[in-house]
């Protein structure tokens, strides 16, 4: 039994090495394949790049693939740049001559695409945005808006891609003309100037819609008086105002007008009087003040100011003194509406301070103002009044009645009254006046009662 197990098993082992040595036959057998497949490429390698027969047509399938490959590099660059252009104006090609047009954007966004290169070389073009309008009527239209003036190399993307305007018919009316003085900073303030003539005469017509001649306030000269010294004549711009100042846009027909201005100089020779104002501190009083260094000037006016004119003033604040010596102020003079230049513009006020002094003037009689409806006074419980004056000792010393004048103002009709009382004196500006009660009671009639 024990051989029989032993034969079993050697035949066994048998079968087993004789499937190993058939493997090991057919993977000899693959592998001496592969090998000689790869001989027969590079027999065949050998055959294309060292045979002359074969050079020619393997540098021509190189060639063919260099240039694909540049081919489509180039391709690809083309369309790998853009830009995009801000604020580009935008016009409208229409009939300006019989329609207005409204609604056009001013500006608009231009994005260009194409070869670096040409897009580079687009954006430094003076390109606009355009739309056409030739051949519209009037009323609403949306148009599309195109890009101009960039070159045909390249490609471009405009917003807003369409508009939406309006065509008005236009219409002539006539404007009165009027003028403004323009850059009369740079004009020596000392001359004036005249009412300006108009070669074309004072009437102006402007050609727009109906809508925007409504909207037109006023229509102005511009003149510019710049630098001049001396008569001139000068070709002014005309611009129309609505009623809020804003500058209209219209068809102005002429746009200019030529503008004849004369300049002249008009002066008069005046006193500059010192005006004392405020109050001086409690313990103090003025003794003198006196402008030092100039006691007269030249101002410079139109004739008509000048006429109403006979002094100029320098206002002393007497709050600013506070202290009993005597100082030297410069103070500003001080022009009267209209006056445009004065040779003197500063003056030096010599001040002299001293202790206060005061005194009681008696029996001020009193006066009446402003009785212009002819009434009468039937009865006044007091016909004047004490007046404490204050300052310095000679001036106080220097008052008299007849230098003050206490007053109240007559009522525009009868009645009983108890009425303010005031209290002036032109001749001594540094005393001080208090009036010993501020009212008085009367009753006013009829003058003829």
């Amino acid at each position: 039994m024990s051989q029989i197990n032993n034969s079993e098993e050697k035949l066994e082992k048998a079968k087993k090495i004789a499937s190993k040595s058939a493997n090991k036959g057919q993977y000899e057998t693959i592998e001496e394949n592969i090998v000689k497949f790869f001989r027969w490429i590079s027999t065949i390698i050998d055959r294309l790049f060292f045979s002359s027969r074969y050079l020619g047509l393997f540098a021509l399938l190189l060639a063919c693939l260099a240039y694909f490959v540049a081919t489509y590099d180039n391709s690809s660059a083309m369309l790998s740049s853009s830009k995009l252009l801000s604020n580009v104006g935008i016009n409208a090609r229409y009939n300006s001559e019989t329609f207005e047009l409204s609604g056009l954007p001013s500006a608009c966004e231009v994005v260009l695409t194409g070869e670096a290169a040409n897009v580079n070389n687009a954006a430094t073009k003076k390109g606009a945005c355009q739309i056409d309008l030739e051949g519209y009527t009037e009323g609403m239209h949306t148009v599309k808006v195109n890009a101009v003036g960039y070159g045909d190399n390249i490609n471009t993307i405009v917003s807003p891609s369409e508009v939406t305007v309006t065509l008005k018919k236009k219409t002539t009316m006539q404007f009165d003309l009027s003028y403004d003085f323009i850059n009369q900073n740079q004009l020596d303030s000392r001359y004036i100037l005249s009412e300006p003539s108009f070669a074309q005469g004072t009437k102006i017509n402007i050609r727009a819609s109906q809508d925007t001649l409504n909207s037109i306030a006023l229509v102005k000269a511009l003149i510019d008086v710049g630098g001049q010294t001396g008569d001139f004549e000068i070709n002014a711009p005309l611009v129309a105002y609505d009623k809020n100042g804003q500058a209209v846009n219209a068809e102005i027909v002429p746009s200019s007008v030529t503008a004849s201005v004369q300049i002249s100089s008009p002066s008069i020779e005046v006193p500059i009087r010192l005006k004392p104002v405020g109050q001086i501190p409690v313990g103090l009083a003025i003794d003198t003040a006196e402008i030092v260094d100039h006691q007269t000037t030249r101002i410079y006016a139109p004739e008509n100011i000048l006429n109403s004119i006979r002094e100029v003033y320098v206002n002393f604040d007497m709050s600013t003194v506070t202290d009993n010596v005597d100082k030297d102020i410069m103070l500003p003079v001080n022009l009267p509406s209209g006056v445009s230049a004065s040779d003197v513009t500063v003056v030096n006020v010599r001040v002299t301070l001293t202790t206060v002094e005061t005194a009681i003037l008696e029996d001020v009689p009193l006066k009446l103002h402003s009785n212009y409806n002819n009434l009468a006074i039937s009865s006044i419980d007091q016909m004047s009044v004490n007046v404490e004056l204050s300052g310095s000792a000679d001036n106080v010393a220097a008052v008299e009645v007849d230098d003050i004048e206490v007053y109240f103002e007559m009522p525009s009709e009868p009645g009983t009254y108890t009425l303010p009382l005031y209290v002036v004196s032109s001749s001594h500006p540094y005393v001080s006046m208090t009036l010993e009660r501020s009212n008085v009671n009367v009753t006013i009639v009829e003058a003829n009662q």
